[in-house]
């Protein structure tokens, strides 16, 4: 299992690149936005201010598209205006933060430092 040192060291390293985060614009994601009554720059900065080691779930682990996307991928839980939401993202080599995910929880999420 990841460390709660390496779990930290990467929310301070994607915070610190916060101008540099990108939302997939999968159909989730956006009809989650539009049901929280807000944009992504909205969402972003709440997992700004409250995204912590206590929301992990798991990563890093490899991306699974074929051919992969090189940048390990993290999954965490974040309650955004009471909904809970499920968050992946990529950290990728060039810098660029990938919010693959960041829509309404479909399963019950499991957080293994809670």
């Amino acid at each position: 299992m990841t460390s709660v040192d390496d779990i930290k060291n990467i929310i301070v390293s994607i915070q610190n690149r916060r101008e540099q985060w990108r939302l997939s614009t999968r159909q989730k994601n956006l009809l989650t936005l539009s049901r929280l009554g807000i944009d992504q720059e909205v969402a972003f900065d709440r997992i700004y201010d409250l995204l912590t080691w206590k929301n992990y779930i798991s990563g890093p682990i490899a991306d699974n598209h074929q051919p992969p996307v090189p940048g390990d991928v993290w999954v965490f839980g974040l309650d955004i205006n009471g909904l809970s939401c499920y968050l992946k993202f990529q950290d990728r080599p060039s810098g660029v933060v990938i919010w693959i995910s960041l829509h309404e929880a479909e399963y019950p999420l499991y957080f293994p430092y809670r």
